[in-house]
C-alpha cells in the first residue's frame, strides 16, 4: 500500500503500510480476532454485534532482526449472506495486498464458504496484484478432543482447504486469546518479504 520512514533518536524506522481484508461467514470470530490482535489480546467483546460494511483498525508489526514496521489496516467485512450478495463488500475489497479468510472450527458450513469469499476478494483486485492470504480456523478452544467436542472440522480437512486455496492454516481462540498474532504476523513477514523482492528486483533490473 505505501511506504514512508520515520526518523527516532536511536534509528530509522521504515514503515510498509498493508491493507488487509479479513472475510468469513458470520458468526466465526473476525471482529474478536481484529479486537483481540490490535489491543494485543486486552479486549474481547463479550456480546456479538453484526458488523454492517467493514469495522476498521490499524497495528503496527516489527520484523524480526531489522527496523522495518508493517503498519497493517484492517478491514474485518460483513459475513452476513444479504451483504454478499448485494456485493456491498467490494469497495472494502479493492486494492487489498492481503486476505485473511476466516472460518470456525465449529461450522462445518463456515469451512465450505471459505473459497467463495476468496473469490470475491481476488475478483476485486486488478490482474497484477497477488494476493498475500492465510486460512484460519477459529474457536479452537472447541477442539478438546473429548467426545462433548463442539468441532465440527477435521484438522486436516481444514489443512487440505488452505491447501486448495494456496494459503498457509493457522487454529486460533480469540476467545482465550490462542496463537491470535500468529496469522497476523505471517502477513506482515510475507508483505515485508516481497517488498524486498521488488526492491532486489528492481536494483538487478
Amino acid at each position: 500500500m505505501g511506504l514512508r520512514s520515520m526518523e527516532t533518536s536511536h534509528k530509522t524506522v521504515v514503515i510498509l503500510r498493508c491493507k488487509l481484508i479479513l472475510v468469513g461467514d458470520a458468526c466465526v470470530g473476525k471482529t474478536a480476532l481484529t479486537q483481540s490482535f490490535s489491543s494485543g489480546g486486552t479486549t474481547y467483546p463479550k456480546n456479538y454485534l453484526m458488523t454492517i460494511g467493514a469495522e476498521f483498525n490499524v497495528k503496527q508489526v516489527s520484523i524480526p532482526d531489522t527496523n522495518v514496521v508493517v503498519e497493517i489496516f484492517l478491514y474485518d467485512c460483513a459475513g452476513q449472506s444479504i451483504f454478499n450478495q448485494l456485493d456491498l463488500n467490494t469497495k472494502y475489497y479493492e486494492n487489498a495486498s492481503a486476505v485473511m479468510v476466516v472460518s470456525s472450527v465449529a461450522s462445518r458450513e463456515s469451512l465450505l464458504s471459505c473459497s467463495k469469499w476468496v473469490s470475491g476478494v481476488k475478483a476485486a483486485q486488478n490482474s497484477n496484484n497477488n494476493l498475500i492470504g492465510v486460512f484460519v480456523g477459529n474457536k479452537c478452544e472447541f477442539r478438546d478432543g473429548s467426545i462433548d467436542s463442539r468441532a465440527e472440522v477435521d484438522l486436516l480437512e481444514a489443512k487440505e482447504m488452505a491447501e486448495s486455496m494456496g494459503m498457509p492454516y493457522f487454529e486460533t481462540s480469540a476467545a482465550n486469546n490462542i496463537n491470535v498474532e500468529a496469522p497476523f504476523q505471517y502477513i506482515a513477514e510475507e508483505f515485508y518479504r516481497r517488498y524486498e523482492d521488488a526492491i532486489q528486483a528492481t536494483r538487478e533490473g
